[in-house]
C-alpha cells in the first residue's frame, strides 16, 4: 500500500481486547472537540459493557491504524423470529485514507455479519450516502411534546408549537385518574411484560431487558437519568426514562405494554412535564397522539440494509420503533 492510502492490502477486522487503548485514542483523535469520544468512560460504556456484546471494527494499512467504527449489536423480533441487528457509530477514517472506499468496506462487513444493519439519527445528506451502498429509509424520526403548562409569552422559536401543544393537552378528553407516578434515580423492578410487549405484532423494535436499561442509563458515565414509574394502586404499569433539561424533561425511552402506553405517557407528562423527545415508528406515533402529546416530523431518519430480501423489504414495509434523544447523541 502506498502512503496515499490505496486500498491494496487494507485489512478490516474485529478489534482485539489488547487494542482498546489504541482504538479509543484513534476515535478521540479524529472526533471534533466536545464529541462523545473525548469523554472519559464513553468508549467502555458504549461498546465494552453492552450486554449484547462488544464489536468494534478496525482497519489497518500495514501496522498503521487508519480507521475504526463501533457497532452496537441488538436483537429485533421479526414475525416471531429473533434477528441480529447492529447500529454503526463513531465511524472515523484517517484523512489520507478518506474517499477510498474504507467506509463502504466497514458497512459491508456489518451487513455481512448481521441480519440487519441500522444507522439512526441520519440527516438527508447522510441518508443519501447510505442509499449509495444499498440502504433504505426505515422511518423518519418525529419529535414529541407534552406542554403541560402555559408557555411563557415571549418571542422565541417554536412558541406557536408550544401553545398548540398546551391547548391539545388541555382539550384531551382522555382521563387516567387513579394513577400515581414515582420518580427515582434507579431503574424500577417491573413485570417482564413491560419489556416484552412494547410493540404491536407488526412493529419492530429492540429486545431489551432490565440489564440493558441498567447499562444504557443507570451506568452512563456522564449523563444523569431518572426513572418515572406509573402505578395503579400497587400494580406497576410501566416506566419512562427521563433526563432533566432546561424546559422540563426529555423522554428518552419507554417500557410498558403497548395497551397501557397512552396512560403511562399521560401520567408521566402530568408528573414531570413539560416533556419532549423524539422517536421513529408510526406505531409509536399513534401511541403518543392517543396520550394527548403533539408530534411532528423531525429532519433526520433511521436507515437500514439487509442482505436478506425479506428483511430488507421489511425495512420499508414495517414500523421500526426506536427512541432517539440522548442515546443518538452518544452514537
Amino acid at each position: 500500500m502506498s502512503d496515499g492510502g490505496d486500498l491494496d492490502g487494507m485489512v478490516v477486522r474485529r478489534m482485539h481486547a489488547g487494542e482498546i487503548e489504541a482504538v479509543r485514542s484513534f476515535l478521540a483523535g479524529h472526533a471534533p472537540a466536545g464529541r462523545p469520544p473525548h469523554r472519559p468512560g464513553w468508549f467502555e460504556w458504549q461498546y465494552v459493557d453492552n450486554p449484547d456484546g462488544c464489536d468494534v471494527r478496525v482497519c489497518y494499512a500495514g501496522p498503521r491504524l487508519v480507521g475504526a467504527s463501533g457497532f452496537i449489536p441488538c436483537t429485533v423480533i421479526v414475525d416471531g423470529v429473533r434477528r441480529r441487528a447492529a447500529f454503526s457509530t463513531a465511524t472515523m477514517v484517517a484523512p489520507a485514507f478518506r474517499r477510498r472506499g474504507l467506509g463502504r468496506a466497514i458497512h459491508e462487513a456489518r451487513s455481512a455479519d448481521y441480519d440487519v444493519a441500522l444507522s439512526s439519527g441520519q440527516s438527508e445528506a447522510n441518508a443519501q450516502v447510505y442509499r449509495s451502498i444499498g440502504a433504505v429509509a426505515a422511518g423518519a424520526y418525529r419529535q414529541c411534546l407534552a406542554q403541560t403548562r402555559a408557555p411563557r409569552v415571549r418571542p422565541r422559536p417554536r412558541v406557536a408549537r408550544e401553545v398548540l401543544s398546551w391547548l391539545r393537552w388541555r382539550m384531551s378528553a382522555r382521563s387516567f385518574a387513579g394513577l400515581d407516578v414515582r420518580i427515582e434515580d434507579d431503574p424500577p423492578d417491573v413485570p417482564d411484560h413491560c419489556y416484552a410487549r412494547r410493540f404491536d405484532e407488526r412493529a419492530i423494535g429492540p429486545v431489551w431487558t432490565p440489564e440493558h436499561v441498567v447499562w444504557r442509563y443507570a451506568r452512563h458515565p456522564y449523563l444523569d437519568y431518572r426513572f418515572a414509574t406509573v402505578l395503579r394502586g400497587r400494580e406497576r404499569l410501566g416506566f419512562a426514562v427521563l433526563r432533566p433539561n432546561a424546559r422540563g424533561h426529555a423522554l428518552v425511552d419507554l417500557y410498558a405494554p403497548r395497551a397501557v402506553q397512552p396512560a403511562v405517557l399521560r401520567a408521566v407528562a402530568r408528573a414531570a412535564g413539560p416533556v419532549s423527545g423524539q422517536f421513529t415508528g408510526a406505531s409509536l406515533d399513534r401511541v403518543f397522539r392517543a396520550a394527548g402529546w403533539t408530534t411532528w416530523r423531525a429532519s433526520h431518519r433511521l436507515v437500514g440494509k439487509s442482505n436478506d430480501p425479506e428483511l430488507h423489504r421489511a425495512l420499508t414495509e414495517r414500523s421500526w420503533c426506536f427512541f432517539g434523544g440522548d442515546s443518538d447523541a452518544d452514537r
